[in-house]
């Protein structure tokens, strides 16, 4: 009895996670909706955001393994490519369209540069892993972006917007450690000594508790714009309409480069769109409110309204047209 209770209580923990992946373009915003009409509900939990992220990766990475890494390493045109689009091309964009809309001396074209100059955003890991992406490569840009992200972002706003920061590097290196690389080192080792156990067994059986951490997530970094929502402007709205564009843009400059890059190769599509759509807009909004004013951290926080909801969408995309090129070709 206590063996068919047992095999019931994991057939309805499977479920849970099966539910959760197949209706996130509900989950992510009720998330964010959550995290602003609710933040002191929430703020005890932003303490342990980066130890739920570190659990998150972990999972997500149980399926890497030192093949897979071997593999992202001998394509390194493909890592060049996606960080020349995200630290390049895309602040050159940003700069050119907010200048023309807001005027080059606007503190809000500062705020749209620092948030497109970010790395790669923590959660690229989480949404490849959960789309079935090439994960070694996505880990593999994400690291690179950000142990690049101390001297990219002060370089580009001083080139393009003539300002100057100090970035933390040691405490962003530190942050970026802890939540990714040490979570995704321990996971693709435990794969490499059980001998694909982990990728068999393990990561099949705590995939429900990375997407339960999803939604909790996403809702404690919303907390962040509460107060900038409830006292909206037309300004305001005007910046969040064009930041918006511009995360879709992102997703879909991304996508376009990614089918050029990955030939045929849907996880390595996947790996490649997520790479170049999300940024790491919590580091953006932690520099804004360390050297800048108002006008400068609200493009930069905006950000978090959107991105994980178009990821979600976007996910959902790129699983609707890989599907359909698979029946294609069979």
């Amino acid at each position: 009895m206590a063996n068919g209770t047992d095999k019931g209580l994991m057939g309805a923990w499977l479920a849970l996670g099966r539910w959760i992946g197949a209706h996130l373009m509900v989950v992510v915003p009720a998330g964010v909706a959550l995290g602003v009409l609710f933040p002191q509900l929430l703020l005890p939990i932003k303490p342990f955001i980066p130890v739920l992220f570190a659990i998150m990766t972990f999972q997500n990475s149980l399926g890497n393994d030192l093949r897979s890494l071997r593999n992202a390493l001998a394509n390194p045109l493909i890592l060049v490519a996606i960080l020349l689009m995200v630290h390049v091309a895309m602040p050159l964009v940003t700069f050119s369209a907010a200048s023309l809309l807001f005027g080059v001396a606007s503190p809000t074209v500062a705020g749209v540069v620092l948030e497109y100059s970010v790395p790669i955003g923590a959660s690229t890991v989480m949404w490849i892993g959960m789309f079935s992406g090439e994960l070694a490569l996505g880990l593999t840009a994400l690291l690179t972006s950000t142990l690049l992200a101390p001297f990219t972002i002060p370089l580009t706003l001083q080139v393009l917007v003539g300002t100057t920061v100090e970035v933390d590097a040691l405490g962003m290196m530190g942050d970026m450690l802890f939540m990714i690389a040490l979570p995704a080192v321990a996971a693709t080792v435990l794969n490499e000594l059980s001998h694909g156990w982990a990728k068999e067994r393990l990561a099949p059986a705590t995939t429900p508790l990375s997407r339960i951490l999803l939604p909790v997530i996403v809702s404690t970094n919303a907390t962040g714009i509460s107060d900038y929502l409830h006292h909206l402007t037309p300004r305001l709205v005007g910046i969040m309409l064009f930041m918006l564009v511009f995360a879709v843009l992102s997703f879909i400059i991304g996508m376009g480069l990614a089918r050029v890059l990955s030939r045929g190769n849907d996880e390595r599509f996947v790996a490649v769109s997520f790479s170049c759509g999300i940024r790491n807009v919590s580091a953006g909004a932690v520099l804004a409110s360390q050297y800048f004013g108002p006008e400068v951290m609200f493009p930069a926080v905006i950000g978090t309204l959107f991105q994980q909801f178009l990821a979600a969408l976007f996910g959902q995309v790129m699983s609707r047209m890989l599907a359909s090129r698979s029946q294609r070709a069979s």
